[in-house]
């Protein structure tokens, strides 16, 4: 498919994708644990407390990393030029979705033990109503933009096509 624009096509041809993202181990409360662990500060330099269960837990965090890019169990976050989708498995088979227009602000939300591994949940709200969320999302402010500007450009898209179907 030609595009004038690169990465960009229309909405009405088919859904492209525009960012996939894996979560974080922190999505896991076992994560969480982990990365509570991992930010104690007591010691000298960079032999201190988080660095010895850093250390201590490889058996526990490499499996647990591991299950989070298996190919038949594997969750990932994409964003879409229509949606937001949870996707699991080598397939991308879609677990849940939310339309770009179904949401207006979405919230970062960083449990204790996710800050180690520089991630958060994004919760998605329409008005007041909580309407969706991505738990552990890795660098989220990033993510948490490019959502909002790919709901913006959906709305902006379906905007003129309504002005131009009404003959405007």
């Amino acid at each position: 498919m030609k595009q004038a624009i690169a990465g960009l096509s229309l909405s009405s041809e088919q859904e492209s994708t525009a960012l996939i993202v894996w979560p974080s181990v922190s999505a896991t409360t076992i994560g969480q644990f982990l990365g509570r662990l991992y930010e104690k500060k007591g010691g000298v330099s960079f032999l201190n407390v988080g660095n010895l269960f850093v250390l201590l837990s490889i058996p526990i965090a490499i499996p647990l990393y591991l299950w989070n890019v298996l190919p038949m169990v594997g969750t990932r976050y994409r964003i879409t030029n229509r949606h937001v989708n949870v996707e699991r498995g080598v397939q991308g088979v879609l677990e849940r979705q939310i339309a770009l227009d179904q949401f207006d602000q979405i919230e970062v939300r960083q449990l204790p033990g996710q800050a180690w591994f520089r991630s958060a949940d994004l919760i998605f709200f329409m008005g007041e109503e909580e309407v969706f969320s991505l738990p552990g999302v890795p660098y989220p402010e990033g993510f948490r933009t490019a959502c909002l500007k790919a709901s913006m450009t959906f709305r902006g898209f379906h905007a003129i096509h309504a002005r131009q179907a009404n003959g405007a």
